[in-house]
């Protein structure tokens, strides 16, 4: 399993955040992360991250206890890629992805050859070699998240955090973005994403983790999880699930939307 999380807890002083979270991971899924703000999902990632030592309970990353992983093997086993990054500097594209191979070099060390040739690679992999060589800020938001991708790719980690990959972009660039991160997936990649879009969950992931007051509430595969009943649960809209294609696909809308009169002019 390439990641299992078990009871873990984890409290801002007197106020607890995670209580009894348990799940796994495995190798060449897509996970997805669904609850209202505040459910804890940031705090889950922090704790898988290592930014949060102070949890109780145990997360395992390749079988291995990641309490006793070094930092710096830490960032060769998980990567982060975020809901969106604004660097100081206007790097190219190919520089952002050097970034991501900064784990195996020395303190004091630049990039060289095998460096740009796995930067290069990851750019490969997502279709965006041909960027290399163009500013960062100056192409699109779409185009950026994959960017970001293909840092983490570059880090060498098979196992990705994604903290709302789609969130800033249109519907074509959400389409494009999580079609490739299906695609990392088909490689072997796991993948643990947060998501606030119920119909791309449903769509693009092998499971789906629900969380609500810092514990799961559902956990399961997206034909299991994805009910009206949890929708309501997680954000307190009456929904209505609509079954397309035998079942194939499912779409949630507001059931005010579902009841509502037409009136045409």
């Amino acid at each position: 399993m390439m990641l299992q999380v078990q009871g873990l807890a984890f409290s801002y002083g007197q106020r607890p955040v995670l209580q009894g979270v348990d799940f796994a991971l495995r190798e060449g899924s897509v996970m997805s992360l669904l609850g209202p703000n505040g459910a804890g999902k940031s705090t889950l990632f922090k704790c898988i991250l290592g930014l949060l030592p102070g949890y109780a309970g145990q997360i395992t990353l390749h079988g291995q206890n990641a309490r006793a992983i070094p930092l710096k093997r830490m960032a060769r086993s998980v990567a982060y890629i975020p809901q969106a990054h604004y660097p100081a500097f206007n790097y190219t594209v190919l520089d952002m992805v050097l970034m991501g191979t900064s784990s195996r070099l020395g303190a004091f060390s630049s990039p060289g050859r095998a460096e740009r040739e796995a930067a290069m690679r990851a750019l490969d992999t997502l279709q965006m070699a041909d960027f290399a060589q163009r500013d960062y800020m100056r192409i699109s938001g779409g185009e950026q998240q994959l960017v970001l991708i293909a840092r983490a790719i570059a880090q060498d980690s098979r196992l990705l955090i994604m903290d709302e990959p789609t969130a800033s972009l249109d519907w074509g660039n959400q389409i494009r973005v999580m079609q490739q991160v299906r695609r990392l997936s088909n490689q072997g990649y796991a993948i643990l994403q947060a998501t606030h879009n119920p119909n791309q969950a449903y769509l693009f992931s092998d499971e789906i983790l629900a969380m609500q007051g810092g514990r799961i509430v559902a956990n399961g595969t997206p034909r299991e999880v994805f009910t009206a009943p949890l929708m309501e649960e997680l954000y307190g809209i009456t929904a209505q699930v609509e079954s397309l294609r035998d079942d194939c696909v499912r779409v949630c809308v507001p059931r005010e939307i579902c009841t509502m009169e037409c009136e045409l002019p």
